[in-house]
């Protein structure tokens, strides 16, 4: 297999976003408004007070019932809008045309349920390898460099199972084994792509928290609305943002991937 250029492909997500900003701007912007409203709601009438119990100073949250209600009901809908942007994004890239419209994006379909299965099946396959290091006995020393290991290990394995949400967007269904063949002498590529993708907006979030945190944090103890629904809309772009070129990113590379088998299988035939 061909390896895939790491840093062309993480400049052709960002362009990618530049070149559909149109699309992506109708995409994202009626759940960043519905979502931050809903989560400036749920902080409004969330309480913080500090209390001290035996010496020790803890921050000590409060919700009625019907913020608790309305917190739940904001967590399934997130589920819902994520899983159906993320189909739609990876659609746009991979069978092209002008995407659908922003209802029909969000209206729920077997693709999402799809989508959550697998993101369940991925959650479920790397459970063995949060729990393969706790039980080792060793050495301080050695059990550090164990677990640095460990953690490069199960992103290297993390990220080649990512390749399965590009697949089942556009009804390519894969099982383990030719999942883990489409990406072969890849996996390490694919780790560095999704890696340079998403730190500059990672660095980004962290740096606008840093400016607004202070200010969420004086929100919570006066229940300033206007507070909590500007720190939710800018952090609810930066997370949309994230999250589509993080897509772009997996498309690309799946897109990559399948065209490089379809080259070598066509080469094999022929000769």
């Amino acid at each position: 297999m061909t390896p895939i250029p790491v840093f062309q492909t993480a400049i052709g997500a960002y362009l990618y976003l530049w070149q559909e900003r149109i699309y992506l701007w109708q995409l994202t912007m009626p759940p960043i408004v519905i979502l931050s409203i809903l989560g400036a709601l749920v902080q409004w009438g969330t309480t913080s007070s500090i209390e001290t119990t035996n010496s020790m100073s803890y921050t000590s949250i409060h919700r009625s019932g019907w913020v608790a209600a309305l917190f739940y009901i904001t967590f399934l809908i997130s589920i819902w809008i994520w899983l159906s942007f993320s189909v739609a994004w990876h659609r746009k890239y991979l069978l092209g045309g002008n995407g659908n419209g922003t209802l029909n994006a969000y209206r729920w379909s077997r693709r999402q349920f799809r989508f959550l299965g697998t993101a369940i099946k991925i959650f479920l396959l790397m459970i063995p390898a949060l729990f393969i290091f706790t039980f080792l006995v060793t050495p301080a020393a050695l059990r550090v460099f164990l677990i640095i290991l460990g953690l490069m290990a199960y992103a290297y394995i993390y990220a080649r199972l990512l390749i399965w949400f590009p697949a089942v967007a556009v009804d390519q269904q894969l099982d383990i084994r030719s999942l883990w063949q489409l990406s072969q002498n890849n996996g390490w590529r694919l780790l560095s792509i999704i890696a340079v993708v998403s730190m500059p907006l990672i660095v980004l979030s962290l740096l606008a928290y840093l400016i607004t945190g202070p200010l969420e944090f004086i929100s919570q103890f006066n229940q300033y609305l206007s507070v909590a629904l500007l720190s939710n809309l800018l952090f609810k772009f930066l997370s949309f943002m994230e999250l589509a070129a993080s897509i772009s990113g997996l498309s690309i590379a799946y897109q990559y991937f399948v065209d490089r088998k379809h080259t070598h299988l066509d080469s094999n035939s022929k000769s």
